[in-house]
């Protein structure tokens, strides 16, 4: 379900995030918040969902195991010479 709410920023460039979203967000009091954006879409998530949904995301990357990520590693400052 999406949830649409018009908040306007104050004088500070702070805001209050609705009841609503507060709730269905799971939002504490004094908790810290993961800001970014993407396109033109700003994302607020807790610093553990914001964990959750981005841990792996560069997964094999360099390689699958220990030698292959070594070698990668190898190459790579063999090209600065």
């Amino acid at each position: 379900m999406t949830i649409t709410k018009l908040v306007k920023l104050n004088k500070k460039g702070q805001l209050v995030i609705p009841l609503e979203i507060r709730k269905k967000m799971a939002f504490k009091p004094g908790e810290p918040l993961v800001i970014f954006t993407r396109g033109y879409e700003t994302v607020m998530l807790t610093p553990q969902k914001y964990a959750e949904i981005t841990c792996g995301l560069i997964r094999d990357t360099w390689g699958n195991t220990k030698k292959d990520i070594d070698n990668y590693i190898n190459e790579e400052r063999g090209s600065w010479k």
